[in-house]
């Protein structure tokens, strides 16, 4: 793989030359309830470069979201709470600065939207009247003002007829403009960063497709960083340049894509790939991973796939793995969190 790593949408990214954007380092988000403490999020680390794309993937309940909302800062207390670690922004702690500090970043230097924007936006508002609350508030914009902002957004997501859109209720659109509206949203204080949670999971494929585009033609015009969480890894093999590979609340595996995909190392991420459909597979039964992801209020002791993986042996059971680096021969980080990478390798 080259220096310059240019993906599907046309954006070339010189990662060599890019500092941190977004650092989360030994993140620990837990839920506290009468049936015990959830570790949803308990140990989570990754870095996302300046104008590149963090593809974060892993099976529902892995703590992705959890991740992304801990970064916003919307983990409901109670019963959540960030217990430990540091989320730092350009050098600066997060978990540091004050509510009112972090509601001036939230939507203006950093961005989110979600899976299901139905649930996200106000049923009783029309979308144009919740762009213009967010360019009112974080750009100081008067109504007039923050309303043409809000056309000029909706024409940018590729919304036909903006000027008679922006008085649309959410249910007065498809699924698939709410989406565009909800990035309308995000875009319209230019966000160093956009956090995307599952962008496309409720959409059909063909609508998949031109979200996935408009994002990345957004991040090129923009030159701001993505945070994409998502369970599809060919979602990740288009947009991302780095991926970050999440089991029961920990980070498993990280690299370059292209380094990823050509050879994966945790025997998690080996199991992931082995159960993508293979249309020259004719047929034949798809390989699955054994097991279910254990609870968060009862993660197994040391390595926590342990109790699914082919390779674990009594050390697996008694320490806890820790992200170390495997050297390519590019020499390019990777990181995985395995006692046995040997064994791994013969899988």
């Amino acid at each position: 793989m080259s220096d310059t790593d240019t993906r599907s949408a046309g954006k070339a990214v010189d990662i060599d030359a890019r500092k941190p954007l977004l650092e989360v380092e030994d993140l620990k988000t837990h839920f506290f309830s009468e049936e015990g403490v959830a570790r949803a999020v308990d140990g989570v680390t990754y870095t996302l470069l300046e104008g590149e794309t963090l593809g974060v993937v892993g099976e529902s309940g892995c703590g992705k979201s959890v991740t992304s909302l801990s970064i916003m800062q919307l983990i409901p207390n109670p019963p959540g709470r960030i217990v430990g670690g540091e989320i730092r922004f350009r050098g600066k702690n997060l978990l540091g600065v004050s509510e009112k500090e972090m509601r001036r970043i939230r939507g203006n230097d950093i961005a989110m939207i979600f899976q299901e924007p139905m649930t996200a936006l106000n049923p009783v508002y029309t979308v144009g009247n919740q762009i213009v609350e967010a360019v009112m508030l974080h750009q100081g914009k008067d109504k007039f003002e923050a309303r043409e902002r809000a056309i000029e957004m909706l024409r940018l997501v590729g919304i036909p007829s903006p000027e008679t859109r922006v008085d649309n209720y959410p249910h007065e659109l498809s699924g698939g403009m709410r989406q565009r509206v909800m990035i309308a949203m995000a875009m319209c204080c230019d966000p160093a960063l956009l956090i995307a949670d599952e962008p496309t999971t409720a959409l059909d494929v063909t609508i998949q497709a031109q979200i996935l585009e408009l994002i990345a033609d957004l991040q090129e015009k923009q030159g701001m960083s993505v945070l994409l969480i998502t369970h599809d890894l060919g979602v990740v093999a288009e947009t991302a340049h780095h991926v970050a590979v999440m089991y029961a609340g920990k980070v498993v595996e990280y690299a370059r894509v292209d380094d990823l995909f050509a050879k994966p190392r945790h025997p998690y991420t080996i199991g992931l790939f082995r159960s993508l459909p293979d249309l020259a597979s004719h047929g034949q039964r798809l390989e699955t991973i054994p097991g279910i992801v254990p609870p968060p209020t009862n993660f197994p002791s040391g390595c926590r796939f342990r109790t699914r993986c082919p390779i674990a042996s009594q050390q697996c059971a008694e320490i806890v793995p820790e992200l170390v680096d495997v050297k390519q021969s590019d020499g390019h980080a990777h990181t995985v969190a395995c006692h046995k990478l040997e064994e791994a390798e013969r899988l």
